[in-house]
């Protein structure tokens, strides 16, 4: 097995396995949506193989297109934030080009309820079809598989004081990332804390 240092790097489009949380959740496949390397955290869109239960919020992608050993179905309606120490020493299995990536984000974004609409024939991919209602055998399995997801991922709050710290620590030479208004107020607490320090000390 390839040493953690040696694996690529976490990139958009890559499909990789997202380690379990033992006694809590199963290990799921992912797809990797967007990289965030100021908390070394990505969104992941989830993966599954029930290609033939696939709704119209989920988009079938082929085992060509995918690069993968089979078909799989990426489940629009699940888009996460995971820790990327949590994927980094999983090898990359597939990969999906980031212009897919984009596109079923955009599809999912403009369309919140209903069937999502993408360009099938550019993308060499199948929107599904299959109408799950509630109570039958699919809806208990999505239902259950969006539990388990997400626990394997969460939410960012990014106006929790540890969000503050690490933007801090990552930006505190760049005083222009500072500058955004919805930087956490914490973090531009900590950034006048050190210079005052820095003034004093001259």
């Amino acid at each position: 097995m390839m040493e953690k240092s040696q694996l690529p790097k976490i990139a958009i489009g890559q499909v990789r396995k997202l380690d379990s949380i033992d006694g809590i959740a199963s290990s799921r496949l992912v797809a990797i949506a967007e990289v965030d390397a100021m908390d070394a955290t990505c969104l992941v869109f989830l993966l599954g193989n029930a290609t033939d239960a696939a709704t119209p919020r989920d988009v079938v992608i082929s085992k060509h297109t995918a690069a993968l050993p089979y078909d799989i179905a990426l489940m629009g309606d699940y888009l996460s934030r995971a820790d990327q120490g949590r994927l980094a020493s999983n090898p990359i299995i597939g990969k999906l080009s980031q212009e897919l990536i984009q596109a079923i984000r955009h599809a999912v974004d403009i369309s919140p309820f209903g069937a999502i609409n993408i360009d099938e024939s550019k993308y060499s991919v199948e929107v599904g079809s299959f109408p799950a209602q509630k109570y039958d055998a699919v809806w208990t399995f999505r239902d259950a598989e969006a539990a388990n997801f997400s626990l394997l991922t969460f939410v960012r709050n990014k106006s929790s004081l540890n969000f503050a710290v690490r933007f801090y620590q990552i930006n505190h030479q760049n005083p222009s990332a500072f500058d955004d208004p919805e930087v956490n107020l914490d973090a531009l607490r900590f950034r006048a804390i050190s210079k005052e320090r820095i003034e004093v000390a001259a």
